[in-house]
């Protein structure tokens, strides 16, 4: 399946038109608007919070995948090749905002069928919606630009069939005056308005979070707007900074969703690769405990590498990793038989975290393809003991338990060792927006020159400070290996979860701290954004291209130039309309207002033409513009 953000004439007419949302138990609500009643609308903003989904399977397995790639964030297990650019299918991104879109149109209509005096009991409603949307938005704009959305999702309500596309800076103008309107209301304490409860399953209907929500989203558009239209971005921040609804400032405050316990939100493979190595040497440099919650342990516990001590003694020709082995202590006999004793270096749980280097066709260097720091060569990591054979893995994945729940996971032992294994599906919790990222974006408007009440270190530190404790949080949710205690199964091995004092160690690290130059600053501002959106892909994505951090040659973490960073896409490909789609006129002059070349297009096209946002950002890996 070849997914493209333009939708074509009969998905525009079934998906906009919003018989796509009547395939659930509100099918009758949504196929016959007449019979909405009052009672149902907290029904229909459930279902909203149900449908919205920034992460679904195509997202992890196609859109992020790619992007992830282009951040250099996450490496395939094989190593980058000259082919890493193409793209084949997409999917997860283009049309997210289309099913929320669908129930407010449906909401909106019914409370504008209402008395005065009654509708008005729905405002704190109809404002909650508005983040939710934006959201969702901002991602299907970030990768193809102009999508149909003012006039989308009206068919039904007397509408167009075919809705107009509207610019990116017009969305981004009206989504910021939509989020400033729902903060305006829901920080206004209105009376008689419905109550929603348990219906509103993320914050319980708790109206002061929702106003956080609404008025943080809005730095989340802004900074958006940096390389195209400062004043402006740096003027939403100083708004935002001291609006009455205040902003996501505690973990409380997070917009972190679970569907119910039943919902292991997807169950197929959703593996982004495995983790830069730049990346992970700088977080275990820093001690930053998110390296946990993003990447997988190897398989390396102290039973693994007795096995491999014991096989070798045996004449086997299996060989751990001299990375791996320089933080192993082991004593060695007159007859050379190995005994691993402990830990060194950082110990566990930090010492079971490597990443694999970022160069074109690493598998041709023969150190990393057999040599003494083998990633590649898995044959040597095969051992026979006990009449049973195992190969273990030498390196961290990605965290697919952070992504889905129905995923079972088998803890290493050594051949013909206990098999233990976690075959539990979780209810999947997953986090859209919070108080770390808030504060991040405000620490880089400050930088830019937004008069804010506190200054950018304030903003940073606590952005520092909260991004490890949320995902901590995330992590002990979705219940991944090694969490807990429960959860440890090597006698030398210890718990993931936040330890005391952690997060305090990580912040005092320089390379934490706020010092330098602005552009140093800015940088650092730039590598936490980075980091904390290693688990939301077209966020992350999104502020490498407008940042140009990471940077090449820097001493955090290093841009590499695996190939001309102009031959990096900066959107996605968008398909060229039938002649025959009734969307055809429409879908063309907006790819000639944007200056796209619609079909199957070398990277470097795909880099030129960029969406308007981006148009005047840096350069990958240059750095920010000052």
């Amino acid at each position: 399946m070849k997914f493209k953000s333009i939708i074509s004439a009969s998905l525009m007419v079934s998906v906009l038109a919003g018989l796509s949302s009547c395939k659930d138990d509100l099918a009758d609500i949504n196929t016959y608007p007449s019979v909405i009643s009052k009672s149902e609308i907290p029904y229909l903003f459930t279902r909203a919070q149900l449908d919205f989904e920034p992460a679904e399977y195509l997202v992890w397995y196609y859109s992020g995948k790619y992007t992830s790639l282009f951040s250099q964030s996450f490496v395939p297990s094989g190593g980058y090749t000259s082919n890493f650019t193409e793209m084949t299918a997409n999917g997860g991104v283009g049309s997210q905002f289309v099913p929320v879109l669908n129930i407010i149109r449906d909401i909106d209509m019914a409370v504008s069928q209402m008395s005065a005096e009654d509708a008005t009991a729905y405002k704190n409603i109809q404002a909650m919606l508005k983040p939710l949307v934006v959201l969702l938005g901002l991602h299907d704009t970030d990768m193809y630009g102009e999508i149909p959305f003012t006039e989308a999702c009206m068919a039904r309500y007397g509408g167009t069939i075919t809705p107009k596309y509207d610019t990116q800076e017009s969305l981004y103008d009206l989504w910021l005056n939509d989020l400033k309107e729902a903060a305006d209301v829901l920080a206004s304490n209105l009376p008689n308005q419905i109550r929603l409860g348990g219906q509103d399953i993320v914050f319980d209907g708790d109206v002061a979070k929702w106003a956080k929500f609404a008025n943080s989203m809005r730095l989340k558009v802004a900074v958006r707007l940096l390389s195209q239209n400062r004043a402006k971005a740096l003027s939403v921040a100083q708004e935002v900074a001291n609006h009455p609804a205040g902003i996501m400032s505690t973990a409380s405050d997070n917009y972190v969703y679970n569907r119910g316990s039943n919902d292991y939100h997807f169950g197929n493979d959703g593996a982004m690769g495995c983790p830069n190595k730049n990346v992970v040497d700088f977080m275990l440099k820093n001690r930053d405990p998110r390296i946990r919650f993003f990447s997988t342990k190897n398989s390396f516990n102290s039973e693994v590498v007795q096995a491999f001590f014991d096989a070798q003694a045996l004449g086997q020709n299996c060989k751990i990793p001299q990375y791996i082995l320089d933080n192993v202590d082991y004593s060695e006999d007159a007859n050379g038989q190995k005994t691993f004793v402990n830990w060194k270096g950082l110990g566990e749980p930090w010492v079971r975290y490597y990443g694999i280097p970022v160069e074109l066709n690493s598998t041709s260097n023969p150190d990393y393809n057999g040599g003494n720091n083998n990633y590649f060569n898995s044959t040597l990591w095969k051992v026979s003991l006990n009449g049973s054979e195992k190969t273990y893995r030498a390196y961290s994945t990605f965290q697919q338990e952070m992504t889905r729940g129905q995923i079972d996971f088998t803890y290493p032992t050594k051949p013909g060792g206990e098999v233990i294994e976690d075959k539990d599906d979780m209810p999947w919790y997953g986090m859209a927006m919070s108080a770390a990222e808030t504060h991040l974006y405000l620490a880089e408007l400050s930088l830019y020159g937004a008069n804010l009440p506190q200054n950018a270190e304030y903003y940073f530190n606590k952005g520092v400070e909260m991004s490890p404790v949320e995902y901590d949080r995330l992590a002990g949710l979705n219940k991944i290996p090694y969490y807990d205690e429960d959860r440890v199964k090597d006698a030398f091995e210890k718990p993931i979860k936040l330890v005391e004092g952690e997060v305090e160690t990580m912040a005092a690290n320089a390379d934490y701290q706020l010092s330098g130059s602005t552009a140093d600053k800015l940088e650092k501002v730039y590598i936490q954004q980075y980091i904390h959106f290693m688990l939301q892909p077209i966020d992350q994505y999104t502020q490498v291209r407008r940042s140009g951090i990471p940077k090449v040659g820097s001493s955090l973490i290093h841009w590499v130039n695996i190939v001309e960073n102009t031959a990096v896409p900066r959107r996605f490909e968008v398909g060229a309309p039938n002649p025959t789609d009734i969307m055809f006129n429409l879908v063309n002059e907006s790819y000639e207002r944007q200056g796209y070349t619609a079909g199957n297009q070398p990277s470097h096209v795909l880099n030129a033409e960029r969406t308007w946002a981006d148009k005047g950002a840096p350069v990958l890996g240059e750095g920010p513009i000052l």
